[in-house]
């Protein structure tokens, strides 16, 4: 990767946080986002004002109702749609069956699926999607350009300005899910099958990264997304299972309309576990076997792969190694047991897989910044 591109890196805790779930409102010190990458799946469903997307060297527009999907590694940015391509509109549009919309920056209920979208019956923009008249610029910032916040102590970025330059009117929001796909509580097979057909649909056109309204009209986006956030904002018992199956959902929503757009189905997409895959399914295992003494060795040889190619593939794979995502299982499982149950940590421990409750204790207070105790007695039920 070229130095350039690894001086957009924007950190992401995988180990605490390989879900997250929010509603983005622009504000001087959150907008806009520049242009960055990450490890993560991102989705963004906009909700209120018209914003341009780059994503690599593609532009896209997009208004109320759009999802746009950034690929891990692929680097993306979202500002406000430019002034130069908003004009007034002379004539009368086409009436629209909502006969409720309102100026810009207030809701409407939208007719086809009951979401919340705002709009302005004043303006028009460029066609929503690909635009096929500009392309993005990847070179290095310049020293008269924007600037993004630089984040120290991870060597990396917050794609926010250091300036303010939100524009006075600017009136923008849009909910986002971010996720790490191979940290969801859904079949290895799946996971396989929409990477084949995500790649695939790429390749064919990047436009298909981008979803209209129209497209989505017949699914319940909206509330896809509010009930991750809610989940993620209250982090009851099992919510990371709850957003998984919504964002699966969500997923398998998007892959029906690639379908439905003539994105060839082939057996490679099909394939339940292709022979070149060998982590199809060593996750599935390690999450059915994680209180047991796992050795990544042996791990290693359930793939039929030397203890190094495997070592090396898995970091390359999840961006941590196979030893700290066993940790990750482990740690999730622990913090479950502290919140909902009274079990001691001698037995926490044993149930868990740690070799003992020092273990548990030191590894715990590492990932989430305090100790055990600590935390049942801040999040636990009582």
């Amino acid at each position: 990767m070229e130095k350039n591109i690894k001086n957009l890196y924007e950190y992401c805790d995988g180990l605490n946080s390989p879900i997250e779930a929010f509603l983005h409102t622009s504000i001087p010190d959150n907008f806009p986002i520049l242009p960055h990458w990450h490890y993560f799946f991102e989705i963004i469903h906009i909700l209120n004002g018209n914003v341009e997307v780059t994503c690599n060297e593609n532009v896209y527009n997009l208004t109320p109702g759009d999802i746009i999907i950034f690929y891990p590694k692929h680097i993306h940015s979202i500002y406000e749609t430019p002034a130069e391509a908003i004009s007034a509109c002379t004539e009368a549009s086409t009436p629209t069956t909502n006969t409720d919309i309102l100026t810009s920056g207030n809701l409407f209920a939208n007719s086809l699926s009951g979401n919340e979208y705002a709009s302005n019956n004043n303006i028009s923009i460029a066609k929503n999607g690909l635009s096929l008249s500009k392309k993005a610029c990847l070179s290095p910032l310049s020293t008269d350009e924007i600037h993004p916040k630089i984040d120290q102590k991870h060597g990396s970025i917050q794609p926010v300005p250091e300036k303010t330059i939100l524009s006075k009117n600017c009136n923008i929001r849009y909910q986002v899910l971010k996720f790490d796909l191979n940290f969801l509580h859904i079949s290895g097979n799946y996971k396989s099958r929409f990477l084949n057909m995500m790649n695939v649909a790429y390749e064919q056109n990047p436009e298909n990264i981008f979803f209209s309204k129209e497209d989505l009209k017949n699914y319940q986006i909206y509330e896809l997304f509010e009930q991750c956030i809610e989940e993620i904002k209250t982090r009851q018992y099992g919510y990371d299972t709850l957003i998984g199956t919504n964002i699966a959902k969500l997923l398998t929503y998007l892959s029906r309309i690639w379908i439905s757009k003539g994105i060839a189905v082939d057996e490679k997409i099909l394939c339940a576990s292709a022979p070149d895959n060998p982590f199809d399914n060593i996750t599935e295992y390690i999450d059915r076997h994680y209180n047991e003494q796992l050795q990544v060795k042996e791990l290693a040889k359930m793939c039929n792969m030397s203890y190094s190619n495997f070592a090396r593939s898995f970091k390359q794979l999840y961006n941590q190694s196979c030893k700290e995502y066993i940790e990750f299982i482990r740690l999730n499982r622990v913090a479950d047991l502290l919140i909902y149950t009274d079990l001691d940590l001698n037995y926490i421990s044993q149930e868990t897989g740690f070799s003992d409750c020092s273990h548990l204790i030191r590894s715990f207070k590492q990932w989430k910044g305090m100790t055990p105790k600590i935390w049942r007695r801040e999040y636990g039920n009582s």
